[in-house]
């Protein structure tokens, strides 16, 4: 009998006593205390992670079935948790991240007349985004999978009164069941297989698997992490995702939605690298996913939605990692992404909360670090770390996934050198036109600090961006845990001084060209737009290819139209009509027997069970 530390049970039953005291006790009396539960329930969960990461950390890993929820013959699916070193690293991550942005939301949403609705639907996402990385088995993912998609769907569309919002989370929405049919099909076939989808199970029997069903299986898997983690060609939903709240996009970016594809690739991935070509597959997509997403961040003007391609470009970069084989850069870059996203994403909140706006563009903004220097110091700890200097948690995760291209081959190598001076130029072009630029015509003045309970999360996770990279080694060892020991085991290399000082150098380089693009000559970031609107256009439509997704969804709804209308007029309705004039000409021959004679009655009658006494005789 397994041993099941009672931290297992506390990560869903905090979560749900707190979702259940608020729902049915605090939100009819006290609405506005319903995030007190919530916020308990956060600490109760982190305090749970951080004791299953000793419990990991000391080699004693768990996968355990609770109880079996489906039994049939042969067939079974099990809720159960996996507690290994993949897992409980990623889980530390979400659970003291998440923990830290609901507290910035209690004083993000204060005021809002749909507070108690905020903070059910909130906590919900961050459960459902716990059992998924505690799953053991692809259905009960799947289960918690989809959980995650609806909450995140209900929350983008939070404040539903605006158009905006609606449509962006129905786009999210749709674009994600596109990814979730992938990865039913997937869960489906390997259920049809194997009677079971406990991964442990799958990670032993992967080589005595077919070749063709494997490559399936690895593809419909990698093409759900696509629509969820916002890679090429599925990515266009998370940008338009930001007319959700603050607190929403900070989670959603750092914590959970999009870290789940990333995720799913790395707990499949003794999957998908026993297929020939799959990882270099999707190195080649998530570098070019990667590159793209860095360029157009470069050209954005709302804070928001550069973030949000600087996440598409970071979730690249993650990818990439993975089709290199360096599944511990891989998961050092997700936790360290974590922090500093979630830290950049609450100071561009502070920034508009404190200029009275819900969002902000850097054409409205400049010269904030006067007005608000708490803000812009926690800025700039986040923003070192994502261009990736040292000793910074950037650096570390960054230049071991640089180190790993340049073992692969030049084309890789000059793809992260890339990926890494991209990232360092948006994220200084928007700080100086936030903090340090000025606008063209005055600013107003009344820009202020934000209150307490929006600066103190924000300074957190801008000391976990500062430190996180330190923590490599252990996590190292905890990653350990778990791994199948047929696959190589997860290690980071060992820097070298060339691949460390390109890596600055490529920083430097862009942080340079930001100082010259927005400081030196402040008014070329504007100018250049007047004077080629064209090319202005062109990055606003993603260099065409929103204008190519807009094209594929007008035919594909031509096309459900067009079935719909034959499949009712041709098929559904000439069908009724036809057993309806069936059923007539059957009335009308069946009306001639009915004479009312009792001779032809008792002639039926003996005729019928004659027919059942043969019928009877035979069997």
């Amino acid at each position: 009998m397994i041993e099941i530390p009672i931290s297992v049970y506390l990560l869903f039953a905090a979560p749900l006593a707190a979702l259940a005291i608020g729902f049915f006790i605090l939100r009819p009396w006290r609405p506005q205390w319903t995030h007190v539960p919530i916020l308990i329930s956060c600490a109760v969960v982190t305090g749970c992670a951080a004791s299953l990461s000793g419990v990991v950390f000391a080699g004693r890993g768990l996968d355990a079935t609770l109880y079996h929820w489906m039994v049939a013959g042969e067939w079974g699916v099990p809720f159960g948790v996996r507690i290994d070193g993949v897992g409980v690293a990623v889980l530390c991550m979400v659970t003291l991240v998440g923990g830290l942005i609901h507290v910035y939301a209690v004083g993000y949403m204060k005021g809002d007349p749909g507070f108690s609705r905020f903070f059910l639907l909130f906590h919900f996402f961050y459960l459902a985004m716990i059992g998924l990385l505690v799953s053991n088995n692809y259905v009960q993912l799947y289960l918690f999978w989809e959980l995650v998609g609806a909450a995140s769907y209900l929350l983008i569309g939070f404040w539903f009164h605006k158009q905006a919002a609606r449509r962006a989370a129905l786009q999210a929405f749709l674009v994600n069941r596109a990814g979730d049919f992938g990865l039913m099909l997937a869960v489906l076939i390997l259920l049809a297989m194997f009677r079971n989808t406990r991964f442990a199970m799958l990670y032993q029997v992967v080589a005595a698997v077919p070749q063709g069903v494997m490559a399936l299986v690895a593809l419909l898997i990698f093409w759900a992490a696509t629509a969820k983690s916002a890679q090429f060609p599925l990515y266009f939903w998370l940008p338009d995702a930001m007319e959700g709240p603050t607190p929403v996009s900070a989670l959603m970016h750092a914590a959970t939605m999009v870290t789940a594809g990333i995720f799913l690739l790395i707990r499949s991935w003794p999957l998908i690298a026993a297929v020939p070509g799959m990882p270099g597959f999707i190195a080649v997509v998530g570098a070019g996913t990667a590159v793209m997403a860095a360029l157009l961040a470069g050209t954005q003007k709302d804070l928001k939605r550069i973030l949000a391609y600087s996440t598409v470009s970071h979730l690249g970069l993650m990818a990439f990692a993975l089709g290199l084989g360096q599944v511990a850069a891989a998961v050092f870059h997700l936790v360290a992404h974590g922090f500093f996203k979630a830290a950049l994403f609450l100071c561009a909140g502070n920034a508009a909360h404190g200029s009275g706006k819900s969002t902000l563009s850097v054409d409205e903004v400049g010269g904030l670090r006067r007005r608000m220097p708490l803000t812009y110091a926690c800025f700039v700890a986040a923003a070192l770390s994502l261009a990736g200097l040292w000793p910074l948690a950037g650096f570390f995760s960054k230049d071991a996934i640089l180190d790993a291209a340049a073992h692969h081959g030049a084309a890789a190598y000059l793809a992260g050198l890339a990926i890494a001076a991209g990232g360092a130029f948006y994220i200084f072009r928007m700080l100086f036109l936030t903090f340090l630029g000025s606008r063209p015509e005055q600013k107003p003045g009344h820009a202020h600090e934000a209150p307490a309970a929006m600066a103190i999360p924000a300074v957190f996770l801008s000391l976990g961006a500062l430190s996180v990279g330190w923590l490599g080694p252990g996590l190292v060892r905890i990653l350990a845990s778990g791994w199948p020991r047929q696959m190589p085991q997860p290690a980071l290399p060992v820097l070298s001084l060339g691949v460390s000082a390109a890596g600055l150098g490529m920083a430097a380089l862009g942080i340079s060209a930001a100082y010259l693009w927005t400081m030196r000559f402040p008014s070329f970031d504007w100018d250049w737009r007047r004077r080629h609107p064209a090319l202005e256009a062109a990055f606003a439509n993603d260099l065409g290819w929103r204008w190519v997704a807009a094209r594929c969804w007008s035919f594909a709804r031509w096309t459900a139209d067009r079935v719909g209308r034959v499949w009712d007029r041709d098929i559904w309705d000439a069908a009724v009509d036809s057993s309806a004039a069936f059923a007539r000409r059957l009335a009308d021959a069946g009306g001639g027997l009915a004479t009312g004679s009792l001779s032809d009655s008792l002639w039926w009658l003996m005729t019928g069970a004659a027919v059942l006494l043969a019928w009877a005789g035979l069997r």
